[in-house]
């Protein structure tokens, strides 16, 4: 029963995600001020009814990361009227990410790092390259929000890290999944602030919608596949 009820909420959250997508296609405001604040509630509940197993440390941490990502996404909405909106929404996504680093590093299978020093280097020097390419044109732009951009692109970069470091300390579609899902977050963060900062594009809220959404999906399934593997 409780399986059956998560793929019905699966398919609430693919329907709504869906509405957001096409209220940015055909600009339905109203839709858009629906739809979008609904998005993580739904993917929490069914992050929740999905889980075969007892509750534990990584879920709550995830689960965390959701809520402070929906405050993020909330507040992003009102950036428009007033900047405080966007820092507000910034930090709701930093605090995100601190948590979703915890939670991944708690989704392995003991606490040891099983990469060598040399592969974790090279593993992660692509996205620490185009992080600082991207910082090097985002940051001038940014004005006096630089400072929190950094420290937001750093906590980012320290989350695609840690989804590297899982590893062959879960199972391959647990970890597949979580990478995907968190390169994805920083594809969409990366289209936001070069949407915001240096060159508006077109049907960009869309792409960032659509590859946020994806980046949360993909990370709430990966985590699920280590969790009820016990």
């Amino acid at each position: 029963m409780k399986d059956n009820n998560s793929k019905f909420i699966k398919y609430i959250f693919i329907l709504i995600s869906v509405l957001e997508l096409s209220s940015h296609v055909f600009e339905i405001r109203d839709m858009h001020h629906f739809t979008k604040p609904l998005l993580i509630p739904v993917l929490m509940v069914f992050f929740r009814r999905a889980l075969t197993t007892q509750l534990n440390s990584s879920f709550m941490l995830a689960i965390l990361a959701l809520v402070f990502s929906w405050i993020g996404d909330v507040s992003l909405m009102y950036e428009d009227n007033d900047s405080m909106y966007f820092l507000i929404g910034l930090s709701g996504f930093s605090i995100a990410q601190i948590l979703y680093i915890f939670s991944f590093k708690k989704a392995r299978y003991n606490d040891e790092t099983v990469i060598s020093i040399k592969n974790q280097l090279l593993y992660s020097l692509p996205f620490l390259a185009s992080g600082a390419i991207l910082l090097w044109f985002l940051v001038p732009a940014a004005g006096e929000l630089a400072y929190p951009l950094i420290i937001y692109s750093l906590l980012l970069l320290g989350m695609v890290i840690m989804a590297i470091l899982r590893l062959d300390q879960t199972k391959q579609s647990s970890f597949n999944q979580v990478f995907i899902g968190a390169l994805l977050f920083m594809i969409s963060d990366s289209l936001l602030g070069f949407n915001k900062f240096l060159l508006p594009m077109e049907n960009a809220q869309f792409f960032i919608l659509l590859t946020y959404i994806l980046a949360q999906w993909n990370i709430v399934n990966g985590l699920l596949k280590h969790y009820n593997e016990a």
